[in-house]
């Protein structure tokens, strides 16, 4: 018995180890989470099987194009179960959600950081201050790398430089003032993008069949140019989303070049009815509300087999239709045919006068 017992608990402890090293094994990530723009940046995937199938995936879509072109570079070695993504140089596209297998839970998430620092101009926000340290000619101040006294030529009532402070003062909220600014310093430059708020739209409603997926897009009447930046989330059945999750994804509006502006839910349900949102915004962390907008569809789930009502509708019209006028015409032909029986019958009383016919012959 207590032999049976001793096996017994060596038998736990063997599953025990074993479940710890499933544990142990479980995919991780490393690398970091956020990088400035032009610098260089891997992710280790660690944790691999041996028959796991590496592929590199960002927010769900393939990496091939820029693993052809060389933009990015993968790195495996199947004997320590690891791999390895890198790029030389971080641009704006490598911002996502990264995964090295396609079938795994797990994610990593890479943020790229600008060194731009975005000004959303409004009405509100007359006069726009742009600083700088730099308190020398008014030349170091440039509008897309042209000195800003040429580039507003004519619209010299929109800007002012504080001599004092070097700072640049945007006094007008006009087209003409948006767009990108440098201030060059001894041994650095800041940069500055001033754009007008952005502004989400979406259609009034929107309807989808009942298994049918959902594909709506953040749209926007602006240019893509003054969007350039922009960050979209989503709330979709009372849950705020900003990246994918689920059946719930979010991609790159390819058109336009925004990221995360097409929301795709899949095998839509009736209960999925209601306001779907979208929000823009250049920094979440902006307190001022009126540097964001946001947009809302109603979403209608129709029934499948909606369109086949009417047809079955016309159907049962049809047969009912059809039942009336074969009970008329039996109950007619019926009548028709009693008619005509009677109208046949022979007259059985006797005809007047015959006997006295009969007895003047005689």
């Amino acid at each position: 018995m207590e032999r049976r017992a001793a096996f017994v608990l060596l038998g736990m402890l063997y599953l025990a180890a074993g479940t710890l090293v499933t544990v142990q094994a479980e995919m991780k990530y490393d690398g970091p989470s956020v990088v400035h723009e032009g610098k260089p940046w891997d992710i280790e995937c660690n944790g691999l099987k041996k028959d796991d199938l590496i592929r590199w995936t960002r927010n769900g879509q393939t990496l091939e194009p820029e693993l052809s072109s060389g933009q990015l570079v993968v790195t495996s070695i199947p004997e320590t179960g690891t791999s390895k993504l890198s790029a030389k140089q971080a641009t704006e596209n490598h911002d996502g959600d990264y995964k090295c297998t396609p079938d795994s839970s797990e994610f990593f998430h890479l943020s790229i950081y600008f060194d731009i620092k975005i000004r959303v101009l409004t009405p509100k926000d007359i006069p726009l201050i742009l600083e700088c340290a730099n308190r020398s000619t008014s030349d170091k101040w440039l509008k897309e790398k042209v000195p800003v006294i040429t580039a507003l030529a004519g619209h010299e009532d929109a800007f002012k430089i504080n001599n004092e402070t070097g700072n640049l003062e945007i006094l007008k909220d006009k087209e003409q003032v948006y767009g990108n600014y440098t201030c060059n310093m001894a041994n650095s430059t800041v940069e500055y993008k001033v754009l007008p708020r952005p502004v989400a739209h979406l259609a009034e409603s929107t309807t989808v069949v009942e298994g049918e997926p959902l594909h709506l897009i953040c749209g926007s009447k602006q240019d893509p140019s003054q969007l350039r930046g922009v960050k979209v989330s989503w709330t979709f059945g009372d849950q705020n989303y900003t990246r994918s999750m689920d059946r719930v994804k979010i991609t790159k509006d390819k058109e336009r070049g925004i990221y995360d502006a097409v929301l795709i839910v899949e095998n839509i349900q009736m209960n999925d009815r209601g306001h779907v949102f979208c929000r823009m915004s250049f920094n979440w962390s902006d307190p001022v509300l009126e540097h964001t907008s946001e947009a809302k569809t109603f979403l209608r789930v129709k029934d499948k087999l909606a369109a086949l009502w009417p047809f079955l509708g016309i159907c049962v019209e049809v047969v009912v239709l059809c039942a009336i006028i074969l009970v008329y015409e039996k109950k007619r032909n019926k009548a028709e045919l009693e008619e005509s029986d009677t109208d046949q019958s022979p007259d059985t009383k006797p005809t007047p006068n015959k006997e006295s016919d009969v007895r003047q012959r005689k």
